[in-house]
């Protein structure tokens, strides 16, 4: 990647799999940096608490960096199963699915819009009602950690429905039956109407039919016959 950059320079950034390259490659150096720092955190820790075990010892700069970890890996796995979906581009079944999302983006990037509106609006609501007394609601993340996991189906009820019964119903049915039956069910309508437009549609491209040659070529030479679709 460094010797494509020097040979296109401003150019390299107008890819977005060369930002794609750049960006798996920066986070994972920094990945390895916070892994060797929370190693040397653990390591000092603990070894703070052998010879000290009667003073209160604090593990909290240990736990954040382990989370800081946990976030890049997790970041990280996104950006290389793009990366993977993109490089499997040459296989029929693959392709077809993603060129119907191209197909259906339009739809798409609105539902997410919606999607991300209601969460966020749900987030708040349950922040400001329920975060003055119930810890999972105390923070925005934390409600919006709440309302992911609500969606999961790892929601605890009783702590809401204890607090406010009325109110913690009408949101959390409100929320189950706005987010998850109408949104997500239209959502995912939206993407097979796209799957079946372009199945009817659907053309292999050049490199899809250079692959297959290929591989004709190499089956025959092994002596293997192969039928081509």
């Amino acid at each position: 990647q460094g010797k494509l950059m020097k040979t296109l320079r401003w150019r390299y950034f107008h890819s977005k799999w060369n930002l794609l390259e750049m960006a798996i490659i920066l986070i994972s150096w920094s990945a390895l940096s916070v892994f060797v720092k929370r190693t040397i955190l653990g390591t000092r820790d603990i070894s703070y608490y052998q010879e000290h075990k009667e003073d209160c010892v604090s593990f909290n700069e240990t736990a954040r960096a382990d989370a800081v970890l946990g976030y890049l890996i997790a970041f990280l796995v996104l950006l290389s199963t793009v990366k993977l979906w993109h490089l499997l581009r040459l296989n029929p079944k693959l392709n077809m699915i993603t060129s119907t999302l191209r197909r259906a983006w339009g739809d798409i990037s609105g539902f997410i819009t919606v999607i991300a509106i209601m969460f966020l609006a749900y987030s708040i609501a349950t922040n400001l009602i329920f975060g003055w007394k119930l810890y999972s609601y105390k923070t925005l993340f934390d409600s919006a950690e709440t309302m992911v996991s609500l969606q999961l189906g790892i929601f605890n009820y009783e702590e809401v429905l204890d607090y406010n019964p009325i109110l913690g119903s009408f949101l959390i049915g409100s929320c189950i039956i706005f987010m998850t039956f109408v949104v997500l069910n239209l959502f995912i309508s939206v993407i097979l109407v796209a799957f079946s437009e372009e199945q009817k549609h659907y053309q292999a491209s050049e490199e899809e039919e250079i692959v297959d040659l290929m591989l004709m070529k190499l089956f025959s030479f092994f002596g293997i016959k192969c039928k081509k679709e």
